[in-house]
């Protein structure tokens, strides 16, 4: 079959070169629109609790999904101020005349009574803006509000969600431009040096960089239909030049290989496709099982990422397959034009030595590399996650900089607290007094929890205590309320008691937080809103007995986290298992070796934990915080172990294919084991640690991009594949195959006559 792909390519090169050409042009023009359309979040999911708990507060307390927050800062005027007051009340009136769509609130401290809502150093002052409306009508309109919030007399900041979103998308359509600006000649002149020629190092850069470009115009298309994360570009991106260029990378140096024994430009085509063509349309499989492992995680974000990285893996393997062949029949022995190094490109005996030295010492070489790697893997049995958020943006963005001073002079933990919504049957006044002791009782149930810092409610007031008192102080301000124009009632038991101030913020509270049957509390915890302790206990509130005749609902941050991180983690187990299991049988039907493909699978899981290792110690620890130009939160992002194993076992694995593959072909000539080890190492292991390098300068250029997780999974990848390349598949692999012996090669006969051919 493989043959027959490279004849095909070969005599209809002049077809098979336009129809690439077009498609690139096209996919071209559509990578520049990307950004527009794709969305930022995919953190949720409709059928989460937590996501349920947000619309039963939607439905019957009238609470908007989407919140953004205006920070407005003064060094010199006091937030409590005529002056401060009336600039920051200016601003937001512009914003509520301004028919943006889904806004149905604007609290302020003024118009709340709420003291949470002004920073402790009394410079800063926060507005929460709600709207009815979803993430992404919201995000389109951040330039917008961000205009009519401005003031000369306040610095202002707009952040939030959706904020933090509109800003991920401007950052990652920046860090795209540039990793690939500094990618592309890095790539260039690393593939000079192997190949010794400028049209044979240019080539890999058109394979890749082709791959890529009809990727994103693809993904264009399909964002217009559907919903797809703003993160998958980048990982596409990355994902794409890595494979992309080492796919062609193999392609032209086995074709340079079957030019100099004398092949025909023809046949060297046809052989080159069939054998490294081959060994890629594997290798190609097994990055997309690796990615297609993503597709279990009910996430819009996830998903995206593996239909992105999917995508670019597929093309790449077709742009190995039909154009870089075409390109080869073009070209021919011109391959070799336009010399830059004095290099022939051609495997010396270093490699053969090499592996020789390696198998008469195999114990001590493999002791050394497996404590090597578990060094490095140890970080992670420190491991914290959270989940994405405005400190994976640079310090210099907007939201980011309102989110530092929402931490450094606000209590977060009051601002985005756990949402507990108690719903109930029968008379639906709040006020009435069996509802008052029931929300009385749950609210002191609250309170007494550990881990809470305070709750905020109808029945958890300053100085009233029992049912009867909470009763009487709700009929005085109810009924003051209800009074109308000159009927002034009791005024001086009115002062005495409440004070008009009191009066406001109680009335307020009792808006936000009460409807028909349902009464919201809202918890503040000890910990910050983020922190598995905060997700503890937003899970031990909604996991608790609730009240008789009622029903609890959780929401809020700590919940929404909790949801996102437990259906990661839930999946996560299943995600291992179908890539190891599918990649181990894809192993099988190309090696035909029982021992093989488990040798393997063990090998790449432990380049995977030094990465995870590797990633702890960097962005959760802080070391690198300098060079890398980030700030480490005492965590890394939910879901960057997943994406680094669904990434990285598969890319990985490219070597191990292509390693093993040479192995097998003298082999199936010799039937000597050393010899044939010996043999793979000495064809593939420049070509090998050469396509390792291209990765580690694609993965190491996006370690200095902006966004924290596309510097993480950058640092993971690079971490991963120098060792898969160094240590691993030059090393270990060898002493493990020289301690095998004939069972590298073992397989039962029974499994043998039922394993489809794939030659």
């Amino acid at each position: 079959m493989f043959a027959a792909i490279g004849r095909y390519a070969y005599r209809r090169r002049k077809v098979v070169l336009a129809v690439w050409a077009a498609a690139f042009v096209a996919g071209l023009a559509g990578s520049f629109a990307l950004p527009g359309v794709l969305k930022g979040g995919g953190f949720t999911r409709p059928d989460s609790p937590s996501q349920q708990a947000q619309g039963v507060m939607r439905e019957r307390l009238g609470v908007g999904p989407t919140h953004l927050t205006v920070v407005f800062a003064s060094d010199e005027l006091d937030a409590r101020g005529r002056e401060f007051r009336a600039a920051q009340e200016e601003a937001l009136t512009l914003v509520a005349g301004a028919d943006l769509p889904g806004l149905i609130g604007i609290e302020t401290a003024v118009s709340s009574g709420r003291s949470d809502l002004t920073s402790r150093d009394g410079r800063s002052s926060l507005a929460v803006l709600s709207f009815n409306a979803k993430l992404e009508p919201v995000q389109d309109e951040i330039p917008r509000i961000r205009e009519l919030v401005r003031t000369p007399v306040l610095r202002t900041y707009v952040t939030g969600e959706a904020a933090v979103y509109r800003d991920v998308e401007e950052v990652s359509a920046r860090d795209l431009r540039t990793a690939e600006s500094a990618t592309l000649p890095v790539a260039v002149l690393v593939l000079l040096l192997i190949f010794g020629t400028l049209v044979a190092a240019a080539l890999p850069v058109v394979g890749g960089g082709a791959a890529v470009a009809i990727t994103l115009g693809t993904f264009y298309l399909l964002a217009r239909v559907f919903d797809l994360s703003i993160f998958a570009m980048n990982a596409a991106t990355l994902l794409g030049l890595a494979v992309g260029i080492d796919y062609a990378l193999f392609m032209v140096g086995r074709f340079r290989e079957e030019l100099d024994v004398g092949c025909g430009v023809a046949r060297a085509v046809e052989e080159t496709v069939r054998t490294a063509g081959r060994a890629i349309f594997f290798s190609g499989l097994a990055v997309l099982v690796g990615l297609l492992g993503l597709m279990w995680i009910p996430y819009m974000s996830m998903r995206s990422i593996a239909l992105g990285g999917s995508m670019v893996v597929f093309f790449s393997v077709l742009s190995a397959l039909t154009l870089l062949p075409a390109m080869l029949g073009v070209l021919g022995p011109r391959v070799n034009a336009l010399r830059v190094f004095w290099s022939s490109g051609r495997e010396g005996g270093f490699w053969r030595r090499w592996s020789t030295w390696v198998m008469r010492r195999p114990w001590p070489v493999l002791f050394a590399t497996v404590a090597l790697v578990l060094v490095l893997a140890w970080p992670a049995l420190r491991l914290e996650v959270d989940v994405p958020g405005a400190t994976s943006l640079p310090a210099s963005t907007e939201s980011r900089r309102g989110y530092d001073i929402l931490v450094r002079d606000f209590d977060p933990s009051v601002l985005s607290p756990i949402e507990v919504v108690l719903t109930w049957e029968g008379d639906p006044d709040p006020l009435a007094p069996a509802n008052l002791e029931r929300l009385r009782a749950f609210g002191a149930e609250l309170e007494g929890r550990d881990g809470v810092a305070g709750v905020t409610s109808i029945v958890t007031l300053p100085g009233v205590d029992t049912a009867e008192e909470l009763s009487v102080y709700w009929r005085m301000v109810t009924s003051e309320a209800a009074l109308g124009e000159g009927d002034t009632g009791d005024v001086s038991l009115w002062e005495g008691m409440l004070g008009d101030q009191r009066r406001k913020a109680s009335l307020a509270l009792l808006e936000r937080t009460t409807g028909d049957g349902v009464a919201l509390l809202r918890v503040a915890p000890e910990a910050t809103p983020a922190s598995a302790a905060a997700r503890e206990l937003s899970t031990a509130i909604r996991d608790a007995p609730p009240p008789p005749g009622a029903r609890v609902w959780v929401a809020g941050v700590p919940a929404g986290t909790h949801d996102y991180v437990h259906t990661l983690y839930s999946s996560f187990p299943w995600i291992v298992l179908f890539v190891l299991v599918v990649t181990g049988l894809v192993l099988l039907l190309l090696l035909r070796s029982a021992l093989l493909p488990l040798k393997a699978v063990l090998v790449n899981s432990l380049s995977i934990a030094a990465a995870f290792g590797v990633m702890v110690w960097v962005f959760q620890e802080g070391h690198l915080e300098g060079l890398l130009g980030f700030q480490a939160s005492g965590a890394i992002e939910a879901d960057l172990p997943i994406l680094v194993f669904c990434s990285v076992f598969g890319i990985s694995m490219d070597y191990e294919v292509f390693l093993l593959t040479r192995m097998r072909e003298s082999w199936l000539e010799t039937h000597d084991n050393q010899a044939s080890v010996a043999h793979g190492l000495e064809k593939t292991g420049r070509i090998v640690t050469s396509a390792a390098l291209i990765i580690v300068v694609v993965a190491g250029s996006f370690a200095f991009t902006s966004i924290v997780i596309t510097k993480a999974l950058g640092v993971g990848l690079a971490v991963a594949v120098a060792l898969d390349a160094t240590v691993i598949r030059v090393l270990m692999v060898p002493a493990a195959m020289r301690l095998l012996g004939r069972w590298n090669w073992w397989l039962p006969e029974w499994l043998d006559r039922r394993l489809p051919h794939v030659e």
